[in-house]
């Protein structure tokens, strides 16, 4: 299936989805590494060719431009397969760790420092 409305089927499943992106540079850098990047969407489909998934759920057709029963889903993005690293069931008891991501590290102030 490839359509972001789903056709009497179960719901879908929310997931996270680890992918690699494409970095260049216009410098005189002499090495540079691929980022991985994660969205977390609905899984709407999935083959060896691509993978597709929405951001936005809408339990009960809040518009009314859905072609069938809710929920429907929007804000759809598709990954080529070969550019996936995982895609992973979402745990919504996830709990935020102690320590912060390594990008508010880098940017906040150090403790007991002043800018």
């Amino acid at each position: 299936m490839d359509t972001p409305r789903p056709t009497g089927e179960k719901e879908k499943e929310l997931v996270v989805v680890e992918w690699r992106d494409i970095i260049a540079t216009a410098g005189w850098e002499q090495e540079i590494s691929c980022p991985t990047l994660f969205s977390v969407g609905w899984l709407i489909s999935q083959d060896d060719d691509t993978i597709l998934i929405a951001n936005t759920k809408d339990p009960d057709d809040f518009t009314g431009e859905g072609k069938s029963d809710p929920p429907i889903y929007y804000g759809l993005t598709r990954f080529p397969s070969g550019a996936v690293a995982a895609v992973r069931p979402c745990d919504p008891a996830h709990k935020p760790s102690e320590v912060s991501p390594r990008s508010y590290q880098i940017s906040a102030p150090k403790s007991g420092t002043h800018p």
